[in-house]
């Protein structure tokens, strides 16, 4: 019989943290509560192979240590979505530990125990997790199919399986739907494009709404699908109030653009939604050294929208100079979008 353990997170866990590991160590398996239910750990070749297990690792980083290639759509959700009830699988040769049928699965459950024991782990190579699917650790002990040496027990956990995501270099596609909605799964997948300005009232959210605008008409979707085209396009700024509507001006001159800035509330930037963004494109050099400054290795390097040239600040202005700026935006749009499209 297995040692059985409470999980009480208020206590030091350092003591339950080390058994685990000295347990998987040893070449046994390990059930602990996970986000859709008990799992167990093994390490390969120490435990009778279970069908779709997963590598546990923490992200994209620790999976392509394993010597597997991770493509774009992978890398964004293993750093946007996890930890979460989501299985990532990408394509991998037989020699990579888990692999069946040309893919490999990785996984890091939402649980603050795996927060905990994931890095004490890393020294011990692969771990294989894999879902029992059920609510009780007593119950996943006899679902696990080999000896299990420890199970820590959460009480009652259940609640839908996780949803596994097959992703490729070009395309995501859900095969086992579960927990994790397939439209967030769409959007975290996404290319984010996050334009950058002073408040997030004028020229960020012109360029927005008219990137928007210019990439459902050339994917011929409309722009509430595009983060399912692949692109979640963004706005923020970087002395910004949140919540603010776009100008009145930005309003009027959008829509005759046919972009729609009617829902516009304005974001300030911070370091995560940098650090989530592919592209950072900002309208002045100004905003480029406030982003250097305040936010240093924050995400990927930021760019001017206009080559090497600023986008004037129309605030203020009338709506000829807000249509002056918004077909200088349009201009360097058409510029940049192929790049996306094609990438």
């Amino acid at each position: 019989m297995p040692s059985v353990i409470d999980w009480n997170p208020t206590v030091d866990p350092s003591g339950l943290v080390q058994r685990t590991r000295d347990a998987l160590a040893s070449g046994g398996a390990v059930v602990l509560p996970g986000d859709g239910g008990y799992v167990v750990l093994w390490r390969p070749g120490t435990a009778p192979e279970r069908s779709s297990p997963a590598l546990l690792v923490f992200g994209p980083e620790e999976a392509a240590a394993l010597g597997v290639t991770i493509p774009k759509t992978a890398r964004r959700l293993m750093a946007r979505a996890w930890p979460a009830a989501l299985t990532v699988e990408v394509p991998a040769g037989t020699d990579v530990p888990g692999a069946a049928n040309g893919f490999v699965r990785f996984r890091f459950p939402e649980h603050p125990l795996f927060d905990l024991v994931v890095p004490a782990l890393a020294d011990l190579g692969p771990v294989l997790i894999a879902d029992t699917g059920a609510e009780s650790a007593a119950d996943a002990v006899t679902r696990a199919g080999t000896e299990v040496t420890l199970a820590i027990d959460a009480g009652l956990r259940g609640g839908p399986k996780p949803t596994v995501v097959r992703c490729s270099d070009t395309e995501h596609t859900v095969t086992e739907p579960g927990a994790f909605p397939k439209e967030e799964i769409d959007r975290l997948a996404a290319r984010i494009v996050l334009f950058v300005c002073t408040g997030n009232t004028c020229r960020s959210p012109l360029a927005e709404g008219l990137a928007k605008k210019l990439l459902a008409d050339r994917l011929r979707c409309a722009t509430d699908e595009l983060p399912a085209r692949g692109f979640w396009v963004l706005s923020a700024g970087v002395a910004a109030y949140g919540g603010g509507p776009a100008s009145e001006e930005s309003l009027a001159v959008a829509a005759e653009f046919g972009a729609d800035l009617g829902r516009h509330a304005s974001r300030p930037l911070n370091p995560q939604l940098l650090a989530a963004a592919d592209d950072v494109i900002a309208m002045t050099h100004g905003h480029l050294h406030a982003l250097a400054t305040r936010y240093p290795g924050a995400g990927p390097g930021a760019r001017l929208l206009c080559g090497d040239e600023d986008l004037d600040d129309p605030i203020g202005a009338s709506l000829d100079v807000y249509r002056e700026c918004a077909r200088v935006v349009v201009r360097h749009l058409e510029r940049i979008l192929p790049e996306w499209v094609a990438s």
